[in-house]
């Protein structure tokens, strides 16, 4: 009760203070709040920036055409149409002026094409206005004094007073539009990238955690970003933290208690195994019949390969761990010593046993011999448990194309289900559960599969036809790390 009743009043604790953050909402509003500011400076910064322009006369304003027109009008009427330079003196830049003669015969002129072509219709069709998508133009003809027409043409929009401005630039308003839409852009760019730092600043606590847990290191206190819904995720994986590293620890205390419980029988286990040896020796010391010499001499070594399996296991309950260490091992004198014991299997379970080896089998391969030894002991084991009494188990050792050593064992029982074939390797598996009430670990598939994949091999399980089962051990005839 007392550590719920804390537990608690820190978690409450924990929410109060994720509560004080600033809301995420708040954080983002913030930027939105950056980007009308900034759209409010830019449109004052361009509306004085024109107001600039105009008043500094770069510029004419939008209504100059109308408002000049009467007077460039008066002007024109006292010039002649040979005097081009005279009459590009006298109109101002906001108009662009094109003179033709009584005939329509284009004289000269500062319009471009698509306007002189409309000026010719506002000369001698009557038009006065041309309507557009983004602004409109008007066409005023005056009369020239030696009789020709000049049709001046302008548009309610802002020109330079500079007519080379005006014709290799924009319009002042388009400029400063244009000009406004970088700034603006500009402006938003340094808001993203400005709210982009310090949303990443506000998650780096999230992503250290993350970083800390995925490397198994627990002990640690998660920061807080600021932010109310960063702080209650970052809450809750402290949470999350604090809850695995009492599972971790638990689970170490509880690995501890097993290991010092297996080092313990392993060690109880050394004075009996003693003792078989003993007597074993004592008795093959003796005179014995050669039948009964046989089975003391398996005994024997069964005995002296329990003692190795020992001094493992006290070693890996001490924090070892097995260590695969591949070394030159003469390949007939290994599979002599594996023959034997094969033998003394099928003895043992009143099966027989037949052995068979390929003539090419290289004179020496790279493995570890004793876990090489215990994956081949552990499939013939596995066919032997499993074929009727009296029944044939085949041992066949060869080596294949590539110059791997195969190693495959068939017997005459009921063969792999489906399901055994697809998880039969998998630790612990057993396909009938009666199995493990009659001592079977389902490691046997398992710890030979693992020794194969060390090697650089494979396990391969298949059905016999009609009846029965094959394992296929194959291991490469290949230099192999140690580590």
């Amino acid at each position: 009760m007392r550590e719920d009743g804390v537990g608690g009043v820190a978690g409450s604790a924990g929410g109060a203070a994720r509560r004080r953050g600033l809301p995420l909402s708040l954080v983002i509003l913030r930027y939105f709040a950056y980007v009308l500011a900034a759209t409010l400076a830019v449109a004052v910064a361009a509306f004085v920036a024109f107001a600039v322009i105009l008043n500094m006369g770069v510029a004419y304003p939008a209504n100059e055409g109308d408002r000049a027109l009467e007077e460039t009008s008066a002007r024109l009427a006292q010039l002649a149409s040979d005097d081009p330079a005279a009459l590009d003196a006298a109109i101002p830049s906001c108009y662009w002026w094109t003179t033709f003669a009584p005939d329509g015969t284009r004289l000269g002129g500062d319009a471009p094409d698509g306007k002189a072509s409309l000026s010719r219709e506002a000369a001698f069709g009557g038009l006065s206005v041309e309507y557009g998508v983004l602004s409109t133009a008007r066409y005023e003809p005056v009369e020239l004094a030696d009789g020709t027409t000049c049709v001046l043409a302008y548009e309610y929009l802002p020109q330079f007073v500079s007519k080379e401005l005006r014709d290799s630039l924009p319009n002042p308003q388009n400029v400063v539009v244009a000009a406004a839409v970088v700034l603006f852009v500009a402006a938003l760019a340094g808001i993203v990238t400005r709210a982009a730092r310090v949303i990443a600043r506000k998650m780096n606590p999230l992503t250290e955690a993350a970083r800390r847990i995925e490397g198994h290191d627990l002990d640690f206190s998660v920061e807080r970003s600021g932010v109310r819904e960063i702080d209650d995720v970052l809450g809750a994986m402290d949470e999350m933290r604090s809850s695995l590293k009492e599972s971790l620890e638990d689970q170490w205390r509880s690995d501890q208690e097993r290991r010092e419980q297996m080092a313990a029988l392993a060690h109880d286990l050394k004075t009996p195994l003693t003792v078989v040896r003993g007597n074993l020796d004592v008795l093959l010391e003796s005179e014995l019949p050669d039948e009964e010499r046989a089975c003391a001499t398996d005994a024997a070594a069964g005995a002296a390969r329990m003692s190795d399996y020992v001094r493992e296991l006290i070693d890996v309950s001490r924090g070892g761990a097995a260590v695969f260490s591949p070394t030159e091992a003469d390949v007939r004198a290994f599979f002599a010593r594996v023959h034997s014991q094969a033998e003394a299997l099928a003895a043992a379970e009143d099966v027989r046993l037949t052995w068979g080896e390929d003539a090419q089998l290289p004179e020496t391969l790279q493995m570890d011999e004793a876990l090489f030894e215990r994956a081949v002991l552990n499939v013939v084991a596995n066919a032997v448990e499993h074929a009727p009494a009296g029944s044939l188990v085949e041992v066949a050792v060869r080596a294949d194309e590539s110059g791997s050593v195969v190693v495959e064992v068939s017997d005459e029982g009921p063969g792999f289900s489906p399901e055994s074939l697809r998880r039969a390797c998998e630790p612990f598996y057993q396909g009938d559960p009666a199995r493990a009430t009659q001592g079977h670990s389902g490691l046997g598939l398992h710890t030979a599969a693992r020794a194969a994949t060390l090697h650089g091999g494979i396990l391969h399980l298949t059905n016999r036809d009609p009846a029965g089962a094959r394992v296929t051990l194959q291991i490469p005839r290949l230099s192999l790390p140690t580590s």
